[in-house]
C-alpha cells in the first residue's frame, strides 16, 4: 500500500545525502500546485522530497530518466536469474527470496536489495536473487561486473557503509512469521560507528524507494544491532512502521555447525581488533566490513542468513553462531586456548592443549609449497639475461629473484621486442643482507637489546605470544616496518650498482622506474599473493641528491624518490600484517620467505592501462578472453562512485580475435566513445593467444583448473601496446575462499 499521503513532516535528510538533497524548498506540493520536481518524479507528501517514479532513476529535482531493465540484461548475459527492479507478485517473491531461518526466529523468507543513495548511482533499485547472490558484493562483482570492474570487498564496504562515500543503501527484505506490525520488513546496513547510525530521514529515503516498488504489502523497518535499536527507540512518530523486539526470546542459533580450536578473542564496540586463523572471535554485534580468516565466530546479535559473516563462514566451513550476550558469557575465556563445538542444539567450549590444537590446525589448513630462497646469489641480471629455457632454470631463477621477475624474463623469450618490458631483477641476497646488517633497540622479552632486523623476526617467530596473539603480531610488525622505513640503511655500494644498472637498461639515471615486489610467496601456482605486498616509484638520480632537494630529478612535478626509500618499502612489505596472516594460514614457514624486487620502466602519460585473462576467471566455462581497461593513468581497479572501466570479451580462434563483445563502457570517455579500438583489442588478443600457448606452468596443484595467463598491459603515449606483467592464474588461493562461489 502507498503511504505518500498519510505521513507527517519531520526533519529533512541532511543535504550531504544526494537523494535527500532533492528536498529543496521549492520541491513541495500542496496538492494543487504544479509538480515542483523534475520529469518522472513526484514530491513526497511527507516533506516535499522529490523521488523518481518506478522505472526511472537519476536526479529527482532535475528530472529522472527511464532506466533500462538492467536485471534482464544481466540475466541474458549470464544465463541465470539475477534480480528485478520491482517486486510485483507473490511468485516473484518466492523466486527471488531465500526460504529458511529458525522456526521461532520471526522470519519466513529473506531477500536482498540495493537502493541508490546518490543520483549518479550505477544501479537503480534492485531486488536480487538471494538464492544465487547471497551477498550484495557478489551481485555487484559478478552479475554487474561491467559496472563495477575489479571491485573488492573493501571497495564494496566503502560504497555502502558510510555517508562520505555511500553510493547505495544495502539491506535485506523479510517476510515475517507473525506480522503484528506489518507483513514484510526491511533492514539497512551501516558502519559500526555511533556517528554512522542511520537517522530516521535516511531510513525513510530507503523505505520510500523500496515501498514504491514493493507491491506485496507494507514494509516495516527492522533495526539490527544495539545501536540501530537504541536510535529507533528515540524516534517520535516515525514516518514508517518499526518492528522491534522480535529477537528478544531467541538466545542461541547456530549458522554453521562444526568444531574449531582457537584462542578466544573479544571484539567489542569500535575496538580495532586484529584476529587470525587461530582465533575464535566473539563479537558484540555482527561485523559488516569483515576481512580476514578466523577459526570461528560468535556474535552477540543474531545474524541474517545472508550476512557476510554467515555466507563466508558457511563457504569456509568454520563454526559460526549467535549467543545472547556473547561477550559477557565468554569474557572469562578471553585469551584462552579452547575447543569449540557448535551443534544445532547448543554449543560447548572446553579448554584445549596446544598439542591438540596444533594437530587439528595441521589437518584442516591448506599447505602451500614455495621455492626456497637462494641467498648466496648476488647478481643483478636484466630480464633478457635471466635463464628461463627449462623448468630447472626457471626454478633456479625463482629461488634467486622471485616469480614476478621471472615472469617478466619469460616475456623476453615469448614475445616480440615491441611488446616487452625492459628491466632487471634485485635478488633475495640484497634483502637478506639489509635485514642482517641493520639493527635497532627492541624488547624481545627480557628488556631492550640491540638486535638485527633478521634476528628480531627469528625471535618473534619463536615467541608463542607473537604467534598466537593477532593484536600483538599486528602491532610488532607495524613497528618493524616503520623502523625499516625511517631508520634502515641500504648499502651505498648496492645503490651505486643499481644506479649504473638502471642507466644501462633505460639509458639514463633520470628515468622514473617502478620498484615492485617479487617474493617467493606470490605469483606461485598454489599461493597467488596478489595485493599482499607493496610497490613504489623511484628515481636513481635522486639517490645522493643534495639535502633539501624538493623536486625529483626524474620529474620536477614530484618530490624526490630515492631508490633507498623504494627498496625499503618493498622489502618491509614482506612483513605486512595481511601478508603474514595469509602465509601463516597456508602453513608457509616465515623463516623461509624472502623479498626480491623487479625494476622496470614507470610508464608516463599512457593512453590506457588494464588487465586481461586468457579466459574468464569468474566462470571457467566461458572460454572468452576478459579485458578490463581504463582511460589514461586511472587505476583500472579503482572503485569510485560513478566511475567505471571498459569491459570487453574477446572470442579467439586459432590465435586471432573473431568477435568482440563490448560489455561495459568507461565513464571517463564521452558517451559513444571507447578506450580501446577494435584493432587494439585484436592486437592484444593475438598476444594473449600466444601467451596462452607458450607461457609455461611448471607445477599445477592437484584438482586445479586449467591455468590461465593473467596479464597487465599499457597503451603507451605513442599508442603502442606494452605487456608489463604476466603470470599463471589457477584460481583463488586467498585464505578466504571465493566469496562468490556457486551457492548450493
Amino acid at each position: 500500500m502507498s503511504v505518500r499521503g498519510r505521513l507527517q513532516p519531520t526533519q529533512r535528510v541532511a543535504a550531504a545525502l544526494a537523494l535527500a538533497a532533492a528536498a529543496l524548498a521549492g520541491c513541495r506540493s500542496d496538492g494543487a500546485a504544479p509538480n515542483p520536481c523534475g520529469d518522472n518524479a513526484y514530491p513526497d507528501d511527507r516533506d516535499g522530497t522529490c523521488f523518481c517514479e518506478p522505472g526511472f532513476a537519476g536526479d529527482a529535482v532535475a528530472g529522472c530518466t527511464a532506466h533500462a531493465d538492467l536485471c534482464a540484461e544481466a540475466e541474458t548475459r549470464l544465463s541465470h536469474r539475477v534480480c528485478v527492479h520491482e517486486m510485483q507478485t507473490e511468485q516473484q517473491w518466492l523466486d527471488y527470496s531465500l526460504g529458511g531461518g529458525p522456526e521461532d526466529g520471526g522470519v519466513r523468507r529473506l531477500g536482498k536489495f540495493l537502493v541508490p543513495a546518490i543520483p549518479q548511482a550505477r544501479l537503480p533499485t534492485v531486488f536480487s536473487d538471494a538464492n544465487r547472490y547471497r551477498l550484495h558484493f557478489c551481485l555487484m562483482s559478478v552479475a554487474f561486473e561491467p559496472l563495477f570492474p575489479g571491485i573488492t570487498p573493501a571497495d564494496y564496504a566503502r560504497l555502502i557503509l558510510t555517508r562520505a562515500e555511500r553510493e547505495f543503501y544495502a539491506g535485506a527484505t523479510y517476510e515475517l512469521e507473525q506480522p503484528a506490525v506489518a507483513p514484510y520488513g526491511f533492514s539497512v546496513e551501516n558502519a559500526k560507528h555511533e556517528s554512522e547510525v542511520l537517522t530516521v530521514d535516511e531510513v525513510y529515503v530507503v523505505y520510500r524507494q523500496l515501498q514504491d516498488r514493493f507491491d506485496l504489502g507494507e514494509l516495516a523497518f527492522l533495526p539490527r544491532g544495539e545501536a540501530q535499536v537504541a536510535a529507533a527507540a528515540t524516534w517520535v512518530d516515525p514516518p514508517f512502521l518499526v518492528a522491534s523486539g522480535a529477537d528478544e526470546q531467541i538466545t542461541y542459533e547456530v549458522y554453521t555447525p562444526g568444531v574449531a580450536y582457537g584462542r578466544v578473542r573479544i571484539a567489542q564496540g569500535e575496538d580495532a581488533t586484529a584476529f587470525g586463523w587461530q582465533d575464535i572471535v566473539v563479537f558484540d554485534d555482527v561485523p559488516l566490513d569483515l576481512e580476514g580468516v578466523m577459526a570461528a565466530a560468535i556474535t552477540g546479535s543474531r545474524q541474517d542468513i545472508l550476512s557476510h559473516l554467515n555466507v563466508l563462514s558457511a563457504q569456509r566451513g568454520t563454526p559460526n553462531l549467535f549467543v545472547d550476550d556473547a561477550v559477557e558469557q565468554l569474557r572469562h575465556l578471553d585469551g584462552q586456548l579452547v575447543r569449540l563445538e557448535a551443534l544445532q542444539t547448543g554449543y560447548l567450549v572446553v579448554p584445549a592443549s596446544a598439542e591438540e590444537a596444533q594437530a587439528f590446525w595441521a589437518e584442516h589448513r591448506p599447505l602451500a609449497e614455495i621455492d626456497p630462497p637462494d641467498l648466496a646469489f648476488a647478481e643483478h641480471e636484466a630480464f633478457a639475461d635471466i635463464p628461463t629455457d627449462t623448468a630447472d632454470a626457471r626454478t633456479a631463477a625463482r629461488s634467486r629473484y622471485g616469480a614476478k621477475t621471472v615472469g617478466l624474463a619469460l616475456l623476453w623469450r615469448l614475445l616480440e621486442s615491441r611488446y616487452r618490458t625492459a628491466g632487471l631483477g634485485v635478488p633475495f641476497h640484497d634483502y637478506a643482507q639489509f635485514m642482517t646488517d641493520n639493527t635497532w633497540q627492541v624488547d624481545l622479552g627480557d628488556g631492550p637489546v640491540e638486535a638485527s632486523y633478521a634476528d628480531t623476526i627469528a625471535a618473534w617467530l619463536a615467541d608463542s605470544a607473537f604467534r598466537t596473539d593477532a593484536n600483538l603480531r599486528k602491532q610488532k610488525l607495524e613497528q618493524l616496518r616503520t623502523e625499516i622505513a625511517d631508520h634502515g640503511v641500504v648499502d651505498p655500494e648496492l645503490i651505486a650498482l643499481l644506479k649504473q644498472r638502471i642507466a644501462d637498461e633505460f639509458g639514463s639515471e633520470t628515468v622514473m622506474v617502478r620498484v615492485r615486489s617479487s617474493s617467493n610467496t606470490e605469483d606461485t601456482p598454489n599461493f597467488n599473493g596478489a595485493g599482499l605486498y607493496d610497490s613504489a616509484s623511484a628515481c636513481a638520480a635522486d639517490s645522493g641528491a643534495p639535502a633539501g632537494a624538493t623536486a625529483s630529478a626524474c620529474d620536477a612535478d614530484k618530490s624526490p624518490k630515492p631508490l633507498e626509500a623504494a627498496l625499503k618499502q618493498v622489502w618491509g612489505s614482506l612483513w605486512n600484517f595481511g601478508a603474514f596472516e595469509e602465509r601463516d594460514y597456508y602453513q608457509i614457514d616465515h623463516a623461509n620467505v624472502a623479498m626480491g624486487a623487479t625494476i622496470s620502466l614507470r610508464y608516463e602519460d599512457e593512453q590506457a592501462n588494464g588487465v586481461a585473462f586468457t579466459g574468464n576467471p569468474r566462470d571457467r566455462r566461458d572460454s572468452r578472453y576478459v579485458v578490463n581497461v581504463q582511460y589514461g593513468e586511472t587505476d583500472v581497479v579503482a572503485v569510485t562512485p560513478g566511475v567505471t572501466a571498459e569491459l570487453d570479451y574477446l572470442t579467439v580462434e586459432d590465435g586471432e580475435v573473431t568477435a568482440i563483445d563490448r560489455a561495459g563502457t568507461s565513464s571517463l570517455v564521452p558517451a559513444g566513445e571507447i578506450v580501446m579500438t577494435d584493432a587494439q583489442l585484436q592486437e592484444l588478443g593475438g598476444v594473449l593467444a600466444q601467451l596462452a600457448e607458450s607461457f609455461p606452468v611448471d607445477v599445477v596443484p592437484e584438482g586445479a583448473a586449467a591455468p590461465l595467463v593473467d596479464v597487465e598491459f599499457k597503451i603507451g603515449a605513442d599508442g603502442a601496446l606494452h605487456i608489463k606483467q604476466a603470470r599463471s592464474f589457477l584460481g583463488t588461493t586467498s585464505a578466504t575462499p571465493s566469496t562468490c562461489g556457486e551457492m548450493p
